[in-house]
């Protein structure tokens, strides 16, 4: 797929967040690189610093936090065309990121630096507008994250899980999703054999 063809895919995605014209469109395509990584490469590592918006074209990522005893925590999958993969402290402060990010299937993203993007909603009131929603957006994911963990029990997580990440199930590990729900694998077999899904 060309990068061209990637436009044509993000370009909807982004304008039903938020309109953005075609002319603006073409102001800011020029910005954008595209970065394609394999199945178990990362797209960057806690620590690094993160300095772009990366938007999925294809493929499948997790985020993940690593423990210093070296136990891992998935903090969410990327699924969607169109989803963002940041860290929004690094790229705002400038600090390594608290979490890494790691390619789960081929995988393409068009990206841009968000110092670019202030840039263009400096100057351009459809851009800032776009990140805006962005943060609207990623703010209310959180929420409904924080309210399923604290009100939802295991088994219910799980069934809301399959819901949102239905692509996701058939492909990933259980050990993952376990550690999405923050379940253990056992805990997690025996919600999918009351389920009869085993």
């Amino acid at each position: 797929m060309n990068i061209e063809e990637q436009f044509d895919i993000l370009y909807p995605i982004l304008n039903n967040i938020s309109p953005i014209s075609k002319k603006n469109w073409d102001i800011a395509k020029v910005h954008f690189s595209t970065k394609t990584l394999n199945q178990g490469d990362h797209l960057f590592y806690m620590e690094d610093r993160v300095d772009d918006f990366y938007f999925l074209i294809t493929g499948l990522a997790r985020y993940y936090y690593l423990t210093v005893e070296g136990k891992e925590f998935n903090k969410s999958f990327a699924e969607k065309q169109g989803h963002l993969l940041s860290s929004i402290s690094s790229v705002s402060h400038g600090t390594g990121s608290p979490f890494s990010v790691e390619v789960l299937s081929e995988f393409t993203t068009l990206h841009i630096s968000y110092k670019k993007l202030l840039e263009l909603g400096a100057h351009y009131k459809e851009w800032n507008d776009l990140l805006l929603r962005i943060y609207e957006n990623l703010v209310i994911k959180k929420e409904r994250r924080e309210e399923d963990f604290l009100l939802l029990n295991a088994s219910e997580r799980y069934e809301k899980f399959l819901e949102d990440y239905s692509m996701i199930e058939a492909v990933v590990p259980n050990y993952h999703i376990a550690s999405y729900l923050g379940i253990t694998d056992v805990a997690l077999s025996r919600i999918r054999k009351e389920m009869k899904l085993t």
